[in-house]
Parts: structure tokens; sequence; C-alpha cells
């Protein structure tokens, strides 16, 4: 690393422990190229306007991307989305649950560790055309977890991210159906294998708790209902997690696909005579009558949380939260429940309408000058990658081709283990709060003295370097500057301004412009490639980059 390089990097380690949490205070003058007091029209009024929304429905603005909505306009950009081909991940082998003992090195690394779904999802997200449906499957995942530090075996995870991503913009009804018939979220929460003389609640609890309803009753608006002691009122009890620990016995993994090979790629199947066949009493006080099959409990059962009035806001809130701001006002969750409620044709649980309105709501859009603080939304780990790598024309390590998606170690090193959350409740939970203020910032659960350092490290190793050719990273990965590089000679604050609108959505601050103006001039003329290196690392690094909005 040079020596201006590594006076960057510490430089921006301490802007960044001291900048994420009032971010705002370092805005003092209105964005470059900003707009304020308008919503959403037909068409993107600017590229800054249209990178914004890609921000939202994509894992981060491109040139092209940009110029592609600009020309068709949002509407039919989201039923191109909708229609995309599912990149999806590959099939895998059947292995056993005991590695052999030959299967070593590069054996045991593609057919029982996570490595090659977690390079299928770096190169889909780098390329795929499925932008938005990625977007949504990974707000779900984070939503309803599967996690590998259980399951290990990349054929017996995928078939659980395949769920997630058919079902992305399909019926959160029947995805409440497909996840509970997964076997890997049967083994996880121990739904497989779950009988009437010993019913286990590992899965009841978490459908009510994380997968639809929450602890509390809500408003519409996702704020908790305060009853007559001043205190929320609970959604359920522990006799509710009893009943459905008992509904949802009697399933077990299909017919093994091979001698010695469980079978994760198909739905669990009923067995009978090990399903609790009494009547049970489940949410706001319906009894299912005793001696139903286990298919018709799980089908009652599942009908009567997807109808409880709590989904529609809880489902909401956490989109919204995922996908563009961590502090959605209760009036933007209730424009978006209504539509959970009813998409306009009298259907609820509409994914893709519910998508739609989150992305096109009027406070998606709004961007006030000054930008609102508490509308913030820290980029995670797995989210800066992806989008500092889409906007600089991710490569291989040589340039001459795409990068093989070994990116994991450095999202890891961030604080994110793709893939791996380390609970139930996810990478980080959605209720946690920004360091010093009362708002919600689900991601700076992940967000430590030492994540913040290594944040500008990976920054510094994508602009500075590469991630060089190695046993697991066949083609290595690299950024290319030479769109930057003519810019960077001749017009330094036309640089700028293609990084605010590329990078930043229009919403750079002036003096944070000046200073990177400043930085590129202190740079040889004669050095056009560290110009746009300094550059791209300065904007990278800031918080007004990687706090979003």
């Amino acid at each position: 690393m040079s020596g201006k390089a590594r006076r960057y990097s510490s430089v921006s380690a301490v802007v960044l422990c001291t900048l994420f949490v009032n971010w705002c205070l370092s805005i003092s003058a209105a964005p470059q190229g900003s707009a304020a007091g308008q919503g959403w029209g037909e068409y993107p009024r600017s590229p800054a306007e249209a990178a914004r929304f890609l921000e939202y429905s994509t894992w981060g603005p491109t040139t092209d991307w940009i110029n592609h909505l600009t020309e068709v306009g949002y509407s039919r950009f989201l039923d191109e989305q909708f229609a995309a081909p599912i990149s999806g991940y590959q099939d895998f082998p059947l292995v056993p649950s005991m590695r052999p003992a030959d299967c070593v090195g590069t054996c045991q690394r593609d057919n029982y560790t996570l490595y090659p779904l977690q390079r299928r999802f770096y190169t889909n997200a780098l390329y795929g055309n499925d932008q938005l449906r990625q977007r949504v499957a990974f707000a779900l995942h984070q939503i309803i977890v599967v996690s590998g530090n259980e399951i290990t075996i990349p054929g017996r995870f995928a078939p659980y991210l395949k769920v997630l991503d058919r079902n992305a913009f399909g019926n959160y009804r029947q995805l409440l159906h497909d996840i509970t018939l997964n076997p890997a979220m049967g083994n996880y929460l121990d739904m497989a294998g779950n009988t009437s003389t010993n019913p286990n609640e590992n899965y009841a609890r978490e459908i009510l708790q994380l997968f639809s309803i929450g602890v509390n009753q809500l408003n519409e608006d996702g704020t908790p209902i305060i009853g007559a002691g001043g205190q929320a009122i609970p959604a359920y009890d522990q006799d509710t997690v009893n009943a459905f620990a008992r509904l949802f016995t009697g399933w077990a993994f299909a017919a093994p696909p091979a001698t010695g090979i469980a079978n994760y790629f198909e739905p669990m199947v009923a067995i009978q005579n090990r399903h609790d066949v009494r009547a049970k009493t489940v949410l706001q006080g319906v009894t299912l009558p005793p001696n139903q099959t286990a298919a018709k409990d799980l089908a009652d059962g599942l009908d009567n949380i997807f109808m409880h009035p709590n989904v529609g806001p809880f489902v909401s809130k956490q989109l919204i939260q995922h996908l563009v701001t961590s502090n959605p006002s209760p009036d933007y969750v209730r424009r978006v429940a209504q539509v959970f409620a009813n998409n306009g044709a009298g259907v609820r649980g509409d994914l893709a309408a519910v998508v739609r309105a989150v992305l096109l709501d009027e406070e998606a859009y709004v961007n006030p000058s000054p930008p609102d603080f508490r509308k913030g939304h820290l980029k995670h780990p797995i989210l800066l990658v992806t989008n500092l790598l889409r906007a600089l024309g991710v490569r291989s390590a040589d340039g001459l081709g795409l990068s093989d998606g070994y990116l994991n170690p450095q999202n890891q090193a961030m604080g994110m283990d793709l893939f791996v959350p380390p609970s139930v409740f996810s990478y980080f939970s959605p209720s946690t709060g920004v360091p010093g203020s009362s708002l919600r910032g689900p991601e700076f659960g992940v967000l430590n003295t030492s994540t913040s350092i290594r944040r500008s490290n990976f920054v510094n190793t994508m602009v500075f370097s590469r991630i060089a050719v190695s046993a697991n990273a066949p083609s290595g990965t690299s950024l290319d500057f030479s769109g930057l590089q003519p810019l960077a000679s001749t017009a330094p604050k036309d640089l700028v301004l293609r990084l605010n609108t590329l990078m930043m959505s229009g919403k750079m601050s002036q003096p944070m412009f000046d200073a990177i103006l400043k930085a590129i001039y202190a740079v040889p003329v004669s050095n056009p490639l560290r110009r746009a290196q300094t550059a791209v690392y300065l904007v990278a690094t800031s918080a007004q980059y990687q706090v979003a909005r």
C-alpha cells in the first residue's frame, strides 16, 4: 500500500467511526444535482434519480442500468424485473451426510462447505439480469432464516434458496407453505421428525415470532397496539406456541434418493401416525377440530397465520427496511401493508405488488435538502461489496474476463458471513438501534471499530489492488478505471460529478465534493489512474456513501 493510500485509510477509519451515527452533521450544503419536493414520475428526471431507484432495486447502479431505466421508465422496468428469468443456483451431486475419508481438498470445499453457493450468489449479484428478484430473495432470507452454521452441505442449502427465489414475487401464503416443508428448514428448526409423542416448539415459535406476525399485536402502520395498562399487547402466548408445535407434528424427509443420502431436494412428507390429532386452539381463538390429517392441519394453521392482521405490517416493514430505509414512517408502512392486504384485485399477500409499493412509495423518493439523516440506511457488508464492484465495472483480476465471485472472505471480515447468519434472528436484528440515538439501524449490528476499519481496507484492496487468482479464486476480481481516467486527467470536476451520480445518486455534499476535487488535484496530472483511484477511494470510504440516502 502506498503512503498516500495508507494515510487515506487511517483517516477514513476515523471518519467511519465518528460519522456513521450522525452523518448528517457533515452535510452543510445541498447535494450536488439533487431535487427536493418531488415524487417518482413515469420516467427518471435525471441519471441521479435513476441511480437512487437502482440502489433500492438492484445490487448497485451501473451506467448501463441507469441508461436503461431512464429509457424505459419505472413501471416497465419493474415489469421487466418481475419477468426476468431466475439466475438461481446450480444443482449439486448427491453426497452422504458423513464426508468420505477420501473427499478432501476441493472435493470437501465444493461438497461440504457453502463455497460454491457463495460464489454463485456473487456472480449472480454482479452480472445477473434478475437484480430485483435477487434483492427481494435475500431480504426474505434475512427474515425467514436458515443458516449455514448448521446446514453446511451446499446441496442441502440450495433448495432453501430456490424456495426464496421462486416465491420472491409470488404469494406470501405459498412462501409460508414451501418454506415450512423445506427440508433445510425442517432440519434447522427441528420440524423434521416432530412427533405427537415429543412435539418440538422451535419452528412453531419462530414462524410466529420472526416469519409472520411478531410478538405484539400491531396497528396497520406497524406500531404496537397499546393496552389499558400502557403496555404492548402480546400477539400470542405459550399455549398458542404449544398448539402450533402439535399442529406441525408428523412431517419427515421424503424417501432418500439413494442409499445413505438424506432427501433435501423434495418437500417433507406427512406421516399420519406421528401427527397429533387432538383439537388445537391457534391464533385469535380459532380452534381446529380433532382428527384432521397432518396436511389439513398444516393448511388450516398456515391460513390462520397468513390471515392474521399483523402479517401485512410486519412483513412490509421489514421489506422496506431491507430495500429502502431503516426508519420508515408509520404512514409508509401502512400504505404498503394495505397493498399486502389487497393488491387491488382482492388478492392478499401478493409480493410483487408489495415490492412495487415499497419501491414506488413517495417516501422512497423524498430527498430533502439537506438529506434527512433519520432516513439513513447503512449498507451492510454484502451490499457495500456489490455496490462498489458493480459501479466500477467489476472484472477478473487480469481485466480480461468476469469475476469468479470469490468475495465472501471480504464481507466475512466486515462482519457478515454470507448464508451463515449467527442465529435465527439473522445477521442482525431488525430492532437494532443506531448507537447514541433512538433510530432503528439494523445493519449497525455488525458495525464496530474493527469492522469499520475493515470496510476501508476492503475498499483499499479493490481500488488500489485486486483480489488475485488463487486456489479458491480461479479468475480473481478487479475494478475497471478505464472509463474514468480521461476525466481524471482533463476534467476532474466532471469526474467527481460522475461518481456523485453513479455512486451517490447525486447526494454528495458540497464540502465533500470540494475535498475530493482538492485531493484529485494533489495527484500529478500525468497519473490519471491514481487520480481516478483516489477519487473512488474517498467516495467509497465516506460515511455519506456507506450510509445510503
